[in-house]
């Protein structure tokens, strides 16, 4: 893989996923996360290059649910990429984290995620961490 997560979120949430994005890379992940990949991304067909990276490039895809990614074109491509991606592979792929109440589609009410009001920064972070370090030694085995 590419990448160990590719990061999926509404413009609207950009200061708590930057501070997200920036405490995961500053541990050494090597991540997809727009923000950090715009020269990169200048010039490319956006539609294809999102569903490869989320459907096929990340080991997983954390995606920041809330009310303004349930609405959005780009975010809803992400996630169907996303999705397919899960379904694919039968594994916990997506690791949702609701930043408000908004039900997303496709997101199942059984899908396990994570509250960040209730999480907290610091505590979404370590999470991440912890994940991402389990599917290494996993890898490794």
């Amino acid at each position: 893989m590419q990448y160990d997560l590719a990061i999926s979120f509404a413009s609207e949430d950009r200061p708590i996923v930057q501070s997200y994005a920036e405490a995961i890379k500053a541990q050494g992940l090597n991540i997809f996360y727009a923000d950090f990949e715009e020269v990169d991304l200048w010039g490319t067909n956006l539609y294809d290059t999102f569903d490869t990276i989320y459907r096929l490039k990340a080991h997983y895809c954390v995606i920041f649910l809330s009310r303004h990614y349930a609405i959005k074109v780009w975010t809803n491509h992400e996630r169907r990429s996303a999705q397919a991606r899960a379904l694919m592979e039968n594994r916990e792929y997506i690791l949702p984290v609701k930043l408000d109440d908004t039900e997303i589609p496709g997101i199942i009410p059984t899908i396990c995620y994570l509250d960040y009001e209730k999480t907290g920064h610091e505590g979404l972070v370590k999470a991440t961490l912890e994940k991402i370090s389990r599917y290494r030694i996993k890898k490794t085995r």
